[in-house]
């Protein structure tokens, strides 16, 4: 039926998309006024939104509020036969489910998928992805690479952020992805955090806020949605909701300080799209057992305090947050009955993909026995429809094969390295050890388990010897190494989440007590806290070839350390 309705609906729907450039989806829109053919325009659309809404069966509405993965690369015909039976609103895309290779494979899949959905009658899909950039990113070759949000947060600068934006979100147009889950706005304020971190752009919510709300205008330039997770505030948590349930139990003069002021600012900035989190937060939702991502409460509050009429998202039902207390089907109804939009489903331990038709089958009886009303079904339908439309989806959803020599250019690749090379931070230098001597043999310490990212910063710095050891090394591994380094001066050390890696940590403690130690955090800044006698210390946030690099020339005096350090050490000097 979809197919007759879009044959039908063709002329206006290109006319009204043709147009919508102006118009900004989401929360808070500045201005009352506006000329007669805006306001035309905007009763055309909900009048071609309203006509294809009323022909639609069940079963295509049902599949519109469903976004799930598929194995593979691609888009074969056994997986759209079986796509066929639940006519999904959306595909999201993983690199360790085997969807992402090279960009021309992506281009060719996301292509074949949204011929197959035309060929079939369905409305084209979303085809999503987690491009947050540094600690998350998809798509790695073949593209700009940037550092990511934390090094971003060190520069402090809107501008490199909108540049960032701008850049992905072109990039992933070109592939054919329409909905980036991006940008993380979690103030990450808990250095034990273990599922934030570095993916945020620091502990000041002043700045996460700026810094977010900077990336909205171009991602809608250029016609991909963004997304403000993980909603509402994940950062101060000791939980990783992939595995367990985290909880955040702090008073609403705190939650409005820090937790909730870059999600205001993202729908003040209009963001099409915000993600629920799966984290008990009992001032938001009124319950001690009932997680945001279930909770009617805490989707009013979006919608009503904090003025946001986007799209909600659900973070992956499939998490551990989700699944080790509720099935699949329960959780999934229940998002739903909240307020959820957009049922979200990735790939997680103990699911297959084909688990999309429990969703699918759950949330069709539903609105049968009366669980889920059909005014309920119609509301997020309606705002999935109409972001299709604004952002160019219904018309236009193809890749942009011809052009895929515009990834990953010269001045693209500049921008990411212009962020690396700002956001090197030094934070503590005690004994003036940096710049380092160019002494020959210098020794550089490093995981046997990351020697690939060791490489631009030996050719950065050519005179430092690699020291291999592993992240698990045995304690005879780990005095036979402190041995052997007495006598140096400096010893550098490369560290990756200290936090995770006792022996690691053992290791560099060990280390101060026969040398000066500098020591260049390639993940987490909060590595200090863990090794307070190290001389000097470094933080790169990432380790990007731009990032080791950028590190490799602060060591050897040719770039001054710019960055500032973007979240707070306590107990750190």
């Amino acid at each position: 039926m979809v197919k007759k309705i879009l044959k039908a609906a063709a002329l206006i729907i290109v006319i009204l998309v043709l147009a919508a450039g102006s118009y900004m989806l989401g929360g808070k829109l500045g201005g009352s006024g506006g000329s007669d053919s805006g306001r035309n325009h905007k009763r055309n659309k909900v009048e071609a939104v309203e006509e294809l809404l009323g022909k639609m069966t069940l079963e295509e509405k049902v599949g519109q509020v469903i976004v799930s993965y598929f194995n593979g690369p691609e888009f074969t015909p056994a997986l759209a036969a079986e796509m066929r039976e639940i006519h999904p609103g959306g595909i999201i895309l993983f690199s360790h489910s085997g969807n992402i290779e090279t960009p021309d494979q992506v281009a060719a899949m996301t292509a074949q998928i949204q011929q197959w959905a035309l060929d079939s009658g369905f409305i084209p899909l979303f085809i999503a992805v987690d491009q947050e950039g540094g600690a998350v990113a998809r798509l790695t070759e073949g593209v700009t690479v940037f550092p990511g949000n934390m090094a971003l947060g060190a520069t402090g600068s809107e501008e490199l952020a909108r540049l960032s934006a701008a850049v992905t979100a072109r990039e992933l147009r070109l592939l054919g992805i329409n909905f980036n889950f991006a940008p993380v706005v979690d103030v990450n304020n808990n250095p034990a955090n273990p599922v934030i971190g570095v993916r945020s752009f620091g502990s000041d919510p002043a700045q996460v806020a700026r810094l977010g709300a900077a990336m909205v205008g171009p991602y809608r330039e250029a016609g991909v949605l963004a997304t403000a997770k993980h909603f509402p505030g994940h950062g101060d948590t000791t939980v990783d909701s992939h595995y367990g349930l985290p909880l955040i139990a702090h008073d609403r003069s705190r939650l409005e300080r820090v937790e909730l002021p870059p999600f205001q600012a993202m729908i003040d900035a209009g963001v099409p799209a915000v993600m629920m989190a799966h984290i008990l937060m009992p001032e938001l939702t009124g319950s001690s057992e009932l997680p945001v991502s279930l909770s009617p409460q805490a989707v009013r509050f979006l919608r009503e305090e904090m003025g946001f009429d986007g799209l909600i998202v659900s973070d992956s039902m499939s998490m551990g947050a989700i699944s080790s207390r509720w099935g699949l089907e329960e959780a999934s109804v229940m998002a739903f009955q909240a307020g959820v939009d957009i049922i979200l489903f990735g790939p997680w331990t103990g699911v297959e993909p084909g688990d999309r038709k429990r969703i699918f089958t759950a949330l069709k009886e539903a609105v049968q026995n009366g669980a889920i009303t059909p005014e309920r079904l119609d509301q997020s339908v309606r705002r999935i429809l109409t972001a299709k439309m604004e952002y160019g989806i219904m018309e236009d959803p193809w890749p942009r094969r011809e052009n895929l020599d515009a990834l990953g250019t010269a001045e693209h690749r500049e921008i990411a390295r212009r962020i690396a090379r700002e956001s090197i931070t030094l934070v503590r230098d005690r004994s003036a050890l940096i710049p380092l001597p160019a002494q020959e043999g210098l020794p550089v310490i490093w995981p046997a388990e990351k020697e690939k990212s060791l490489a631009p910063l030996l050719e950065t710095c050519p005179f430092l010897e690699p020291r291999l050891l592993p992240l698990g090394a045995s304690a005879a591994e780990v005095e036979e190494l402190v041995e052997s380094m007495r006598g140096f001066s400096p010893v550098l050390v490369g560290t990756y989440e200290l936090q995770r890696y006792p022996a690691w940590s053992g290791m560099v403690n060990k280390l101060t007590e026969v040398a000066e130690v500098a020591v260049l955090a390639m993940a987490s800044p909060y590595d200090l806290l863990e090794v307070p006698h190290a001389a000097a210390y470094l933080a790169a946030y990432n380790d990007s070839s731009d990032s080791v690099q950028a590190l490799g020339e602060v060591l050897r005096g040719t770039l001054m350390p710019r960055g500032q350090l973007p979240v707070e050490l306590p107990g750190s000097e």
